[in-house]
C-alpha cells in the first residue's frame, strides 16, 4: 500500500466510461440571463489588443478560445461600455496570472515571489500601500493590473478598495494550497475540496468588482453580514459545479481528477450517481440562494434607494451563474454528453 497512487487509480477506473451530462439550464429557468447590448463592439477591440499583447502563440489562442470579451458580457450584462472594458480586462488579467502562477508550480521559490510581489502591485493599484513598498515585477501583461485599479479606484472608496483587495489576496495566496493539492497523490474529502476551491476558484476576487459592474454601492452592514457571505459563497459553490461538471472531460485529458465530480465518483464508485449528486447539490444551493436574496431584502432595515441597490446587486450575481452557464454553451464547452477521455483513442 505505500506505492498506492490513489489518484491514478480513480483515473484508470474512469478512462473509457460514458459520462452524461443534463442541461443544467432549466435549473436557472427563473433567474435573469442576458447579454451586454456593447459585446460586439467592444469585441472586435479586445480581439486586436489580445493580438498585439506580448505572449506566447499558445497563451493568446487560449485567450481568443476564451472569448473573455462573450464571458464578461454574459456575466456583468448590465454593465456600461466603460466599465464592461474594464471587466474584460480584469478577466484577462486573471487569466493571464492563474496560468503563470501554475506554471511556476514546480518552482516553489518563484511562486512564492510572484504571489509576494503581485500582493504590492494590488496595494499600490488600489492606493493602499506603504511609501516604501516597491513591484519586483517586469512582465507588462502583469503590470496591467495598475491601469484595471486606477478605472475602479475612480468608483470604489477606500473601504470598498480594501474588501476587493482582501479577496484577491486570498485568491493569490490559495494558489499555493491548489499547488499541493495538485501534487498530493491523494484526493481530499468533499468537505476539504471546497474548503479550498472557494478561495482557488478566484471566483472571490471576481466578485468583488459585483458593485463595480452593478454600478451601485452596497450599505456596508449588509456587506459585512453573515446573510451576505452566504450568498457570496452560494454563488462561488453554484460556479464551481457547473464547472466541474462541464469541464471533466477537459480536465481527464490533462491527466486532473482533482474535481468534486472525482470525489464523489470515487464515494459512490457510480459515474452517473456521482453527476446526479452533483446536479442534485446545485439545485440546492440555487434555492438557497433565493431563500438567502429574499432575507437579505426583506429582514434588513433598508431605504427604498437600499432595496434597489441590493436587488441589482442579487440580479449580478445571479447572471454571473447564468452568464457562465451560456457563456460555455454558447463557446462549445457545453456538450451534454460527453466520452470521458481515452488513451487508446484519438479523440
Amino acid at each position: 500500500m505505500q506505492n498506492y497512487n490513489e489518484k491514478a487509480s480513480v483515473a484508470k477506473r474512469l478512462k473509457g466510461q460514458q459520462l452524461s451530462i443534463p442541461d443544467m439550464r432549466p435549473i436557472f429557468a427563473h433567474w435573469p440571463s442576458e447579454q451586454n447590448e456593447h459585446y460586439h463592439t467592444v469585441k472586435d477591440i479586445v480581439d486586436k489588443q489580445i493580438a498585439e499583447q506580448p505572449m506566447k502563440d499558445e497563451a493568446r489562442r487560449a485567450f481568443n478560445n476564451m472569448n473573455p470579451s462573450l464571458l464578461a458580457a454574459r456575466w456583468w450584462p448590465r454593465s456600461s461600455e466603460e466599465n464592461y472594458r474594464i471587466l474584460i480586462d480584469l478577466i484577462i488579467w486573471f487569466g493571464y496570472w492563474d496560468d503563470l502562477s501554475e506554471s511556476l508550480a514546480a518552482d516553489p521559490s518563484a511562486a512564492e515571489n510572484l504571489r509576494n510581489a503581485t500582493k504590492v502591485l494590488g496595494r499600490q493599484s488600489f492606493g493602499l500601500a506603504t511609501p516604501e513598498e516597491e513591484v519586483d515585477i517586469s512582465n507588462p501583461l502583469v503590470l496591467g493590473f495598475r491601469r484595471i485599479g486606477e478605472k475602479i479606484c475612480a468608483v470604489y472608496d477606500e473601504e470598498q478598495r480594501k474588501t476587493f483587495l482582501a479577496h484577491v489576496e486570498k485568491y493569490i495566496d490559495s494558489t499555493q494550497l491548489e499547488g499541493e493539492a495538485e501534487l498530493s497523490e491523494t484526493l481530499p474529502s468533499l468537505k476539504r475540496y471546497w474548503e479550498v476551491r472557494i478561495l482557488t476558484s478566484g471566483m472571490g476576487a471576481l466578485l468583488g468588482v459585483t458593485e463595480f459592474a452593478a454600478e451601485v454601492k452596497l450599505p456596508r452592514h449588509i456587506v459585512r453580514s453573515a446573510v451576505y457571505e452566504s450568498l457570496w459563497t452560494t454563488t462561488i459553490v453554484i460556479n464551481s459545479i457547473v464547472n466541474d461538471l462541464i469541464s471533466f472531460k477537459k480536465e481527464m485529458k490533462a491527466g486532473s481528477v482533482l474535481s468534486s465530480v472525482a470525489i464523489l465518483y470515487q464515494q459512490v464508485d457510480s459515474l452517473d450517481a456521482a453527476v446526479q449528486m452533483s446536479v442534485a447539490h446545485l439545485k440546492i444551493l440555487v434555492d438557497e440562494f433565493d431563500h438567502t436574496a429574499n432575507i437579505l431584502l426583506s429582514k434588513f432595515p433598508l431605504s427604498p434607494e437600499e432595496i434597489e441597490s441590493v436587488s441589482k446587486v442579487i440580479d449580478t450575481l445571479r447572471m454571473v451563474n447564468t452568464g457562465n452557464l451560456e457563456w460555455r454553451f454558447f463557446a462549445g464547452e457545453a456538450l451534454w454528453s460527453l466520452r470521458l477521455y481515452n488513451a487508446d483513442r484519438a479523440d
